[in-house]
């Protein structure tokens, strides 16, 4: 005697955010509308999304800064603080397309190490003048410990033979 019930019982999928059993082949959660599966790009997104936003943000105070803070505009300061920019904007890119190779990582260690540089410097010396300083140097320890805690989340990378290498 063959059993056929469990067979024509169609498979389930629990909501994480509400709990409810959804059909397996749903997209969205019947009971709250949360998505169950995330897109393949949002994965690779999501993961690095707050050192994305830190970067971004580190390198936008520095671009306001370098216009309106006379400070900024000292010639080392000005270097420091482009090459920064350049360094969180390539990084910012390629973080927000999913992609976090070791030139992702050396270029975001690099836009945070100038930034606090910069930004820590300029807060010290603005000790002294009023209304000069500014908190700026948080946000790149912020995303110093982000980058920090997600290099382990970097994904092991495939080297390619070289075309004629057996």
């Amino acid at each position: 005697m063959v059993c056929l019930e469990s067979e024509n019982k169609p498979k389930r999928v629990k909501c994480a955010k509400c709990g409810f059993e959804n059909f397996a082949n749903a997209s969205f959660c019947s009971g709250c509308g949360a998505r169950l599966k995330p897109l393949p790009a949002e994965l690779k997104r999501g993961r690095f999304e707050a050192l994305t936003l830190l970067l971004l943000v580190g390198s936008a105070y520095l671009i306001v800064s370098l216009a309106v803070n006379v400070i900024y505009q000292v010639t080392i300061f000005a270097i420091l603080s482009i090459v920064s920019v350049v360094f969180g904007v390539y990084a910012t890119y390629e973080l927000y397309h999913g992609r976090f190779a070791r030139r992702v990582l050396a270029s975001s260690a690099l836009a945070v190490v100038f930034g606090f540089a910069v930004t820590f410097l300029v807060f010290l010396m603005g000790l002294d003048v009023k209304g000069v300083f500014g908190p700026g140097w948080i946000i790149f320890v912020a995303a110093g410990w982000k980058l920090w805690k997600d290099r382990k989340a970097q994904p092991k990378m495939k080297t390619s033979k070289i075309e004629g290498e057996k």
